[in-house]
Order: structure tokens, then sequence, then C-alpha cells
């Protein structure tokens, strides 16, 4: 039997079955994932995400392996909505959004808690009746941003080396073309030119780019209705990509697909569909797609969201 492949050239991806490594102790909490996954190939090569109600999960670097790194039992329960990877004073971190708690907390890869950011102490959030519900996290030029996704949608920069907020831009609109406001502020990093963030806003099927200082720079949509949740860059050849997963379909009813952007121009350069095409049964709503690249072979590792879902495709070709 040929094997099932979805996407298109040079991006057409597989299932690895044998790659769905999770420990049995995991499994049960598995359908309550909603997060995200931080790649340590600067260093281990191994991936992070976290598990609400089991602790954080360490994907080894070949990966064939997962185990649980523990945590403080008042952590555990949380949901953490990303995993971001950081560095400053010489040592690595996972900064941890939590989102239906009002914290962001910072541990280091032991899982042992470094420190852990409350509300931000600014006039816009002075009122008790704006929400602070973080959903992602990025680092650039040794700056930590905060994005309030299911809150206020401001992104919030902070020094992590003093654990103070030290400005914030952004906030929330119903204008599908507002510059520089989001509908929902669900997922950011670092954009290739190494001067921007590149915003996921949601419901308005659009990533915002945005200087660090919090200036509007572009828009650029995707297919109306996909609902993109976060964005990955990742050089290939001569040019950069993105991987994006999509809570929606455009079309009302049909499983959710992942696409591969143009880093620079946000052109759809494939569309992969895991539940239709791939078979992937629980893979409805797409919440994280993550590059990875091991010996030569890239991979996306994958998180469906309702019911939460892990899961591995291996490029072909």
């Amino acid at each position: 039997m040929a094997k099932k492949t979805s996407g298109r050239e040079p991006f057409r991806f597989s299932l690895c079955d044998d790659l769905y490594t999770l420990p049995e102790r995991a499994r049960p909490h598995e359908v309550d994932l909603h997060g995200g996954f931080a790649d340590d190939t600067a260093a281990s090569g191994s991936i992070f995400y976290g598990m609400p109600g089991c602790g954080i999960m360490r994907i080894s670097a070949d990966l064939t392996a997962q185990e649980i790194i523990e945590l403080p039992s008042d952590l555990k329960p949380l949901n953490f909505h990303s995993t971001k990877i950081i560095e400053f004073d010489g040592k690595r971190r996972l900064v941890l959004p939590a989102n239906n708690d009002a914290k962001v907390v910072v541990v280091g890869l032991d899982g042992s808690v470094d420190f852990i950011l409350s509300r931000p102490e600014f006039e816009e959030y002075r009122d008790e009746e704006v929400l602070f519900k973080p959903t992602d996290t990025a680092f650039a030029d040794g700056t930590l941003y905060v994005s309030d996704g299911y809150g206020a949608n401001y992104i919030s920069s902070v020094d992590p080396a003093t654990h103070h907020y030290t400005g914030l831009f952004g906030g929330k609109t119903d204008d599908p073309h507002a510059p520089g406001l989001f509908g929902t502020a669900h997922g950011l990093n670092p954009a290739p030119d190494g001067h921007h963030l590149s915003i996921a806003d949601r419901p308005h099927a659009r990533f915002q780019l945005m200087g660090f200082d919090g200036h509007f720079h572009s828009s650029h949509p995707i297919p109306d209705g996909s609902k993109p949740c976060g964005i990955d860059f990742k050089q290939h050849g001569d040019g950069w990509y993105a991987v994006v997963g999509s809570l929606d379909d455009p079309q009302e009813g049909r499983p959710a697909p992942i696409y591969i952007l143009d880093g620079h121009t946000y052109a759809v350069a494939s569309t992969i569909r895991p539940k239709e095409e791939l078979g992937v049964e629980l893979a409805d709503h797409i919440h994280n797609a993550v590059w990875y690249e091991r010996d030569g072979q890239v991979y996306l590792i994958c998180q469906a969201w309702n019911p939460g879902h892990y899961f591995v495709l291996a490029k072909e070709g």
C-alpha cells in the first residue's frame, strides 16, 4: 500500500505512527492538550511542552521517547498555553504562560521554578474587569514579549533579568483591518528579518508584523476563516518558510489544515490535511505546529485541540 502523503512539493508530509511516544502516565491527560512546543535545537535538541494535570513533557532529540518533568503540586494542574525557551544570565529557561491563571511561569529545564510574572502593572490593567489571560511569549534582543491573547490583547514587554514589565502595545479590536490591534493575539514569534514580531490575529485570519518597539509594520492575510493559532519559521534552501496551525478550515465543518507559508510574503506554499489525507482522526483543530530537523530529516511536531492529540509528520523527498 502506498504511503499516505499530504501537501505540495517541496513540502509534502507523511504521518510517523512510530513517533507517537507518550508515556502511559501521560496519555489520560492528552485529551486536555492546549499549548505548544519549544525546540531546544541550540543545546540539547530536546523538545518541551506542557501537559495539564501531568507536568512538562520532554521529547528526546531523536523523537523516540518522552519523559515527564515534575512540577510543584500547585503548578501541575495549570494549562500552559505555549512553551518557549529563553536564555539569559547564562541559563536556559522555559517560559510557560498560564492562560487560565493570569500568570507566566518561568522554570529551569529541570522544572525548578525561577520566577513567576503576574498581571502587568500598567494603567490599561488597573480596572479589575480587564482580563489578563496570556497565550504566548516570544524572546528577542534580550526582551521577553507576552501576548495577552485571551484577555485584553496587549503585547507586554518584560526585562527577564529584573522580572519587571517595561511597556506594552496593541489592544483589542473587532475591525479585521485595524493596524496594530488584535481580535485575538493568539501566538507570536520573531520574524526572519530580525526586527519584527509576527503575531497571529486568529479571528481575522492575518499576521501582523510589529516592531520590537510596538510600531505597526504590515499586515498579511491568509485564507479567510482559517483562524491561525501561531507561527514558526525555518530557513529552507535560499528562502524562509513558516508553519501555521489553523483552528478551523475556511470551509465550515471541514477538518483544519496546517499551512506552509512563504516566510516573507505569507503566500501559501503548501496545505497539509492531517485528518482528511493522513488519517489523524483526532486532528479536527490544529493548535500548534513547529519545525524540527535532525540528521537532514525535517519534521513537523503537531498538537491538535479539543480533543488534544500529539502527532509527528515527516517531510517526504
